[in-house]
Order: structure tokens, then C-alpha cells, then sequence
């Protein structure tokens, strides 16, 4: 009696925790087209720095309501400020119904090359979760620099003076990289600046010798494009990255002021102008009045002798 009692309560147990498990199952599963089975031992090569679309396949065999979906990889070193996950839902299941659902991740440039897990969780409020596993191996691009960082003597320069600047580089890729040629221009001010690493070996950082820039002695104040090329592979490929460059204007280029004519107001403005048409009409009118006196003159010279000769006779 009592093995029976106990045989009961098991059983009772088994149905409550079968009662819980989720009505779902991931019927398929595809990297960017590709499938991927959970638990296998097959593995898909998926190369870092790159976004990637999981795609799931779902069925419920009942209803399921207030269900999320999480897909994450754990063991990248800065998960806690980028982590490598995405989250679908809430959403509610439909009995014999069949669901798609897609969701994109990605994965960062520094991720180490390595195995990992990419695991997909299917939970709703109270139910017992879903787990499903899938096994991806990491990988880095055959070629591939990265600027890592552009160190500047300083962000604000005077025209005509010089900026001095370093390149830090990476290699991310699978091969050494040798004779890294590094451009730093800026374009608009028509100035640019070579140098070569040597080599950077697969996963290591290098940095080139100081590089100079000297701005035009009158360049035009404001902020300009530092950009970066960094040339490798040959030539075939290329990183770029850029800054922001503030020049300030030189003292020597300033145009001088032109000259200030002060006029002073006369304190008596009581004189009169004449204007130099009326000075003349004035002349003209007096050598006239001249003319006419001349003539009167004479004319009274004549009358005058002609009466003294009359008397005489």
C-alpha cells in the first residue's frame, strides 16, 4: 500500500512537471540560409566582424501565450558592455500552428577566434525553458587591419604650424601583414603625410613613426578632416579611419584696417558758399558795366572838344 502511495505521488509529480514544459518545438534552424542542428557535432564556420540572421522554425502543439525567445554566445571578453545576443517577444502561440522567427546578431571585430555555443532559450512566465545548442566556429577573414587608434600631438593647431600624428594598427586576420603603407591627409587644406610599418603580425598592434603635417601659413579657421588610409595586402585592401582637426587663425595673415579719415565739423556755419557759375556771371556783368563807362567817356571827350572848336571859329 504504502509502494503504491509513493508510485501515485511520483506520477502526480511527473504529470505537473510535463504540465509546465512549453508546447514548442524548433522544428528548423539556418545561419543566413545555411541549416544548423542543435546538439550536433557539425559545426558552422562563421567569420567574426560580421552580422548573421538566425532563422527559427517553430511549432506549437498547443497554445502557448507571454513567450520569449533569447539567443546569445557567452565567453566574449566584453559581454557586459557588448554582448552577443538578441531578444524576440513577448508573443502568444496558436495551437498546431507553425512560427517563423528571425533575429540578427552580431559578432565583434575582437571576438576571439575560437568554438563557441550559440544557444537559443524559449521561455514564458512560469513554464520550464526550451534550450537548444548550436555550434559555431569563429573565424577571422584571411586579411584584415583595423586602425585601432590616431594619437595626436594635439586637436588644435595654428596655420602655418605643424601637426604631428601617430598611427596604431591591428591585424585581425589570419596572415602577417608586411610593407603597411599609412596616408594621413587632409584633404581640403591639400596636405598628406607617408609611412610604412614593416610588418604586423596576425593578432598584434603596431604603430607608426611620428608623421608631419604643416598647415599653409593662411589656412582658413575651422575644423577639417584628418583622414587614414592604411594600404595592405599588396595594395588590395585598405582600413580607414578619420579625426577631427580644429585650425585657428594665424595673426599674420589678418588684412591690415584701412585708414580712418576723420573729417572735423567747422564751428561756424554761418558762412555763405557761392558757387563758381555765379562768381563768373558777377565778372562778366562788371567788365561789362566797364565797357559801357569807357564808351561814355569817350564819347563826352568828343562832345566836349567839338564845342571848344565851334568857339574858336
Amino acid at each position: 500500500m504504502k509502494a503504491l502511495t509513493i508510485l501515485l505521488s511520483v506520477l502526480l509529480v511527473l504529470s505537473a512537471v510535463a504540465a509546465q514544459t512549453l508546447p514548442l518545438n524548433v522544428e528548423h534552424a539556418q545561419i543566413d540560409n545555411t541549416e544548423i542542428l542543435a546538439s550536433s557535432v557539425n559545426k558552422l564556420d562563421i567569420e567574426r566582424d560580421q552580422d548573421f540572421t538566425l532563422k527559427l522554425e517553430i511549432f506549437a502543439s498547443n497554445a502557448a501565450k507571454d513567450v520569449e525567445i533569447r539567443a546569445f554566445i557567452s565567453g566574449y571578453e566584453f559581454n557586459d558592455a557588448n554582448a552577443i545576443s538578441k531578444m524576440l517577444g513577448p508573443f502568444d502561440f496558436a495551437q498546431s500552428t507553425t512560427y517563423i522567427k528571425k533575429m540578427t546578431l552580431t559578432l565583434p571585430d575582437d571576438v576571439d577566434v575560437a568554438q563557441y555555443y550559440l544557444r537559443v532559450v524559449i521561455s514564458d512566465r512560469n513554464g520550464e525553458e526550451l534550450i537548444y545548442r548550436y555550434t559555431l566556429n569563429v573565424n577571422a577573414p584571411r586579411h584584415m587591419m583595423k586602425v585601432q587608434d590616431i594619437i595626436l600631438s594635439t586637436s588644435t593647431v595654428q596655420a602655418g604650424q605643424a601637426l604631428l600624428a601617430s598611427i596604431r594598427l591591428e591585424n585581425q586576420g589570419q596572415k602577417d601583414e608586411s610593407d603597411v603603407k599609412v596616408v594621413l591627409s587632409i584633404p581640403s587644406l591639400g596636405i598628406t603625410a607617408t609611412n610604412y610599418i614593416a610588418e604586423v603580425q596576425n593578432d598584434k598592434q603596431e604603430e607608426t613613426e611620428e608623421m608631419f603635417l604643416r598647415l599653409p601659413k593662411c589656412a582658413e579657421p575651422g575644423v577639417y578632416d584628418l583622414n587614414v588610409e592604411a594600404l595592405y595586402n599588396d595594395g588590395h585592401d585598405k582600413a580607414t579611419s578619420s579625426a577631427k582637426v580644429t585650425v585657428l587663425e594665424n595673426e599674420a595673415c589678418k588684412p591690415e584696417p584701412a585708414p580712418v579719415v576723420v573729417v572735423q565739423e567747422a564751428q561756424n556755419k554761418t558762412a555763405e558758399v557761392v558757387p563758381a557759375d555765379s562768381t563768373g556771371k558777377v565778372r562778366s556783368a562788371l567788365e561789362i558795366i566797364l565797357l559801357v563807362l569807357v564808351a561814355l567817356l569817350v564819347i563826352v571827350g568828343l562832345i566836349i572838344g567839338f564845342t571848344r572848336m565851334r568857339g574858336e571859329e
